[in-house]
């Protein structure tokens, strides 16, 4: 079974490093997705083991219910950066900043980094 997402070169390559790409579970490796999933086995190694896309597992992960993906990181809004440069300008620390804004140390240096950069878009009066 061919997909229509993919030029036959790319599903060649595909297929060629993932043995089972594009192909039905079958119960047999279900059940062995649960075992190595119980046992902790690193994703990156089940893909391995099963012949699958890291992808492909990390969907039929989500689909048994043995995988959540994190949400999506809540975007800073004008205020957080306006209070972010404040605080960091008073001297707060990175760890006071991360407790401070519920976000990691590397969050927020990442973020006064593109403050500082002048990397973001344009803010309209709106916002």
């Amino acid at each position: 079974m061919r997909s229509v997402f993919l030029s036959p070169d790319q599903y060649s390559d595909l297929k060629g490093r993932y043995a089972k790409f594009n192909e039905p579970w079958t119960p047999d490796e279900v059940e062995e997705l649960r075992r190595m999933a119980a046992d902790g086995i690193s994703r990156a190694d089940m893909s391995e083991q099963l012949g699958r896309t890291p992808n492909s597992i990390r969907m039929k992960l989500q689909s048994l219910g043995l995988y959540t993906p994190k949400p999506a990181a809540k975007p800073w809004t004008p205020l957080d950066d306006d209070a972010l440069v404040k605080l960091y300008r008073e001297g707060a620390s990175f760890t006071t900043l991360s407790s401070t804004f519920g976000r990691s140390e590397n969050a927020i240096i990442t973020r006064l980094i593109r403050l500082r950069a002048g990397i973001l878009p344009e803010r309209t009066a709106e916002e």
